[in-house]
């Protein structure tokens, strides 16, 4: 034990092996891993995707009637560049890209995150912009039981649901016919500027009101976006005896957002406590429900959210189900880790006690008796 130091070249060169060593059991340990919320993520998905396969198969059961250049993984929900019930631009690679339907995944991800438990109430504002997204949120919610309560519009920026023929509400009610989602809006409005329709033409928002009444919505038209917040507010808090536990927002929508400059800085996913100073102009049912202490989901600015997620831009073919870290992940043995450390961390505070008591037994001065 005499020859045990700290500062000795060899047992410095011990140590440093010894490290080298335990840090190739650790690397070794690591293993791809499921992440949490696995089986509801995988199953969220695998409903999505199933919704999507409805779709394509009712309304285009000839895939000669897809456009296959804007449509490459020919899913028939990319809509048209323009129509009468185009609200504004829409982005073509990150329509495509919500067509993933791992997308689900990270709908379960966030909604986990918010904490909620079987049966809690969450308020939905969806537009016609994102149908796939829209059927992800749908499926997220029906696979961990939570009872929504839906508000919609029917126009939609490029590359949406913005066929006067196959709107948002027509995709949802056939969803509701097939049993892919068990709930329909409680209200619709035509959307767009004001969430009246400014900009469109008569014919188009003619074409969107008939679309709310051929589905069997109840038509929101208060006559200026104030009142139209305010009776989304008050539908929201009737469906749920002013009990919503969550709200998630899906798109563009200037009732659920308030107005441009909001959209600009709100951020994006999932909120516990988004801040008031957040919303420049202080509108919107977002801002309504964060003024309540509500916990939000913003679904808008996609980009973010798929670099924070690991989802593709633009993919083609679309993923498999259960592709992604969404789902597994490189991780460590925790045990191995832990063992590892306790061993190395062991022996150097060994070398030291030793280090430390041969020098105490150095200094000490031996006494003479004579």
């Amino acid at each position: 034990m005499n020859n045990i130091s700290i500062r000795s070249t060899l047992v410095l060169s011990i140590l440093g092996a010894l490290a080298i060593a335990l840090l190739i059991i650790v690397e070794s340990s690591k293993s791809f891993k499921e992440q949490r919320y696995f089986k509801q993520k995988m199953k969220a998905a695998g409903l999505a995707a199933k919704g999507m396969h409805h779709l394509k198969n009712t309304f285009f059961p000839d895939e000669i009637a897809i456009d296959n250049i804007n449509d490459p993984n020919n899913t028939g929900i990319i809509g048209q560049q323009f129509s009468q019930l185009t609200s504004g631009r829409g982005s073509l690679p990150i329509k495509l890209s919500t067509t993933n339907p791992n997308f689900a995944a990270m709908i379960i991800e966030q909604i986990k995150e918010a904490g909620l438990k079987e049966g809690d109430n969450v308020a939905l504002c969806f537009t016609g912009s994102f149908p796939a997204l829209n059927l992800a949120v749908c499926t997220a919610l029906e696979t961990l039981k939570l009872k929504p309560i839906l508000v919609t519009s029917v126009t939609s920026s490029s590359w949406g649901a913005n066929d006067p023929n196959l709107t948002w509400l027509d995709m949802h009610k056939s969803l509701y016919e097939a049993n892919v989602v068990s709930f329909l809006p409680r209200a619709s409005s035509i959307g767009g500027n004001q969430d009246l329709g400014r900009t469109l033409s008569i014919e188009g928002r003619e074409l969107a009101v008939n679309a709310i009444f051929r589905n069997g919505i109840p038509y929101i038209n208060e006559g200026s976006l104030e009142k139209s917040i305010a009776r989304r507010m008050e539908i929201f808090e009737t469906e749920s005896g002013d009990n919503v536990k969550l709200f998630i927002n899906v798109g563009g929508g200037v009732a659920s957002l308030g107005s441009n400059a909001n959209a600009k800085t709100l951020p994006s996913g999932f909120k516990q406590n988004a801040k008031l100073s957040d919303f420049p102009d202080k509108l919107g049912v977002l801002y309504e429900m964060t003024r309540k202490g509500v916990p939000t989901i913003n679904l808008l600015n996609i980009g973010r959210l798929m670099s924070r997620y690991d989802l593709p831009r633009d993919p083609v073919p679309l993923p498999a189900i259960g592709e992604g870290l969404l789902y597994r992940a490189y991780k460590y043995d925790l045990p191995t880790v832990i063992v590892s450390t306790v061993v190395f961390l062991t022996l150097i505070i060994a070398v030291m006690y030793y280090d430390k008591k041969q020098n105490a037994l150095g200094t000490q001065i031996i006494k003479n008796h004579d």
